[in-house]
């Protein structure tokens, strides 16, 4: 069950106009309408907050190199991997070498 706290707040005359008939065309308190206005204001308050605390190092993780792994084979300019795998990761290949390697 909720349990509620009665606070007193001022409203300036204009937005106290304009929020009373809605209330009232919404069928709600305006206590009802100021209570979800504050927990809209409080949500959005978070999400700015979360999107400053946002780790553009792991939120980024579409272009993040190692995501990109394998999607395209010509990007390390190697199109025989599979045949000279072993030499690739144990050995330093120069282009040459690699060139030489596919005759």
């Amino acid at each position: 069950m909720i349990e509620y706290v009665t606070t007193n707040i001022r409203l300036p005359k204009e937005l106290y106009r304009e929020a009373k008939p809605r209330a009232a065309e919404e069928e709600k308190s305006l206590a009802q309408v100021i209570r979800e206005s504050v927990a809209q204001y409080l949500v959005g308050q978070r999400s700015i907050e979360l999107e400053s605390t946002a780790d553009p190092v792991t939120d980024d993780w579409e272009n993040d190199p190692l995501w990109l792994i394998g999607t395209d084979a010509t990007i390390a300019d190697v199109t025989d991997g599979s045949v000279n795998h072993d030499l690739y990761l144990y050995s330093p290949l120069s282009k040459k070498a690699r060139a030489e390697s596919r005759k």
